[in-house]
C-alpha cells in the first residue's frame, strides 16, 4: 500500500476534561508489568520521561508462527466501535511507516477491516487516527464483538518481519467522538435530542486518510454539523464545558436551534462571577490586571488567561 502523509489540525483551542472510552492508558499500570496485552512483543509498561507508557519489541516467533509476534495485541472486551468514530492513540517508533490497526472477531476469530495510518514523525511522539464509521458498508466496522486488537507498526507484510528487533513506544489507545449521556452520538437519531443537552468527549473539525479497498481515502470530520444534526430545533440548551473542542464553529448549530443556549468552560465562568460564587479555580482579572470578583459590568475579562467577552 503506497504511503501517504497526513495533514490534520488537531491543535485544541479549547481543552477540558472529558469522557471518552480509554482502551489503554499507561498511567493507571505497574512499571515492569505486560499492561494486560498479550505476550506477544515483550510488552513492557515502562516510564518514558515521566510518562508511563508500554514498550514492545518486535521479534521471530520462537515456535516458527510467521509474524505472530510483530505486534502487540490488546484484549478488548465488548467495545462499541459504532458510535464514536475515531479511534486515536500516540506511538513512537524510530522509523516513519505505516501503522496498522486490525480487529479480532468474536467467535470466529476472524478479522475486521483494517485500517492505516502514516506514522510520519520519527523518534518523537505522533497522534494516529484510525476511522471506523467511513467506507463502504463491506470494509467498514459496523457492529460488537470486537475482542482483540493488534496493532501493528509494521503492517502484517514482509516489513514486519523486516524489523525484527524494532523498540515502539505506544499510550493514551481511546476512541474519540462526541458523546451524550456516555453514548457515542453516531448511535442516535437525528432531531432526536431535545431541552438541556449535556456533551461530553470531544468536539472537533479535521481531515485525514482513511483506508479501504486497499488504498487511501481522503476524509474530513465535522462533530459540529453532526451535533447539529442530532439535536432537534426546539433544544433550549447545550451544555458543552466538560468536553474536549478544536476549531470550535457553533453557526451549524445555531442556524438550526436560534433559541439555543451554549453553555461553555468560560460562559459558566462568567455566570459564577456574575453571581458572586465562583471556585477558586476561576481566576478573573480586568484588561488592567486587576483581580475581578464581581463582574457586574460588561466588557473584555481575562478568565483564567483567556480573552472573554462579556455582553
Amino acid at each position: 500500500m503506497k504511503r501517504l502523509l497526513l495533514m490534520m489540525g488537531m491543535a485544541m483551542t479549547v481543552m477540558a476534561a472529558s469522557s471518552q472510552i480509554i482502551l489503554w492508558d499507561g498511567e493507571d499500570k505497574d512499571t515492569n508489568s505486560d499492561g494486560g496485552f498479550w505476550n506477544r512483543a515483550d510488552p513492557t509498561v515502562v516510564d518514558d520521561n515521566g510518562n508511563k507508557c508500554l514498550k514492545v519489541t518486535l521479534k521471530a516467533n520462537p515456535e516458527g508462527w510467521d509474524k505472530e509476534h510483530c505486534n502487540a495485541a490488546l484484549p478488548l472486551g465488548d467495545v462499541d466501535f459504532r458510535n464514536l468514530r475515531r479511534m486515536t492513540m500516540r506511538i513512537k517508533m524510530s522509523i516513519n511507516h505505516n501503522v496498522l490497526v486490525k480487529l479480532v472477531k468474536d467467535g470466529d476469530g476472524g478479522y475486521s477491516t483494517g485500517r492505516w495510518f502514516w506514522c510520519g514523525d520519527a523518534d518523537q511522539w505522533n497522534i494516529l487516527t484510525f476511522e471506523f464509521a467511513a467506507g463502504p458498508d463491506s470494509e467498514r466496522i459496523t457492529d460488537t464483538g470486537n475482542t482483540v486488537l493488534e496493532i501493528w507498526p509494521f503492517e502484517d507484510g514482509g516489513d514486519a518481519l523486516n524489523n525484527v528487533g524494532q523498540t515502539i513506544y505506544i499510550d493514551d489507545i481511546k476512541m474519540e467522538g462526541t458523546m451524550v449521556d456516555g453514548r457515542g452520538i453516531l448511535g442516535l437519531a437525528d432531531n432526536s435530542l431535545t431541552g438541556e443537552v449535556v456533551v461530553s468527549g470531544v468536539i472537533g473539525k479535521g481531515s485525514y486518510q482513511c483506508t479501504w479497498n486497499g488504498d487511501w481515502h481522503p476524509e474530513s470530520y465535522n462533530d459540529y454539523a453532526l451535533l447539529a444534526a442530532k439535536l432537534a430545533p426546539t433544544a433550549t440548551k447545550l451544555d458543552v464545558s466538560s468536553a474536549a473542542r478544536w476549531d470550535e464553529d457553533w453557526d451549524v448549530i445555531k442556524s438550526k436551534c436560534p433559541s439555543i443556549e451554549i453553555v461553555t468552560e468560560e460562559s459558566s465562568a462568567v455566570q459564577s462571577i456574575c453571581t458572586g460564587h465562583s471556585d477558586a479555580s476561576i481566576e478573573v482579572f480586568s484588561l488592567s490586571g486587576q483581580r475581578v470578583t464581581n463582574m457586574n459590568a460588561k466588557g473584555i475579562y481575562i478568565i483564567n488567561g483567556k480573552k472573554t467577552v462579556v455582553r
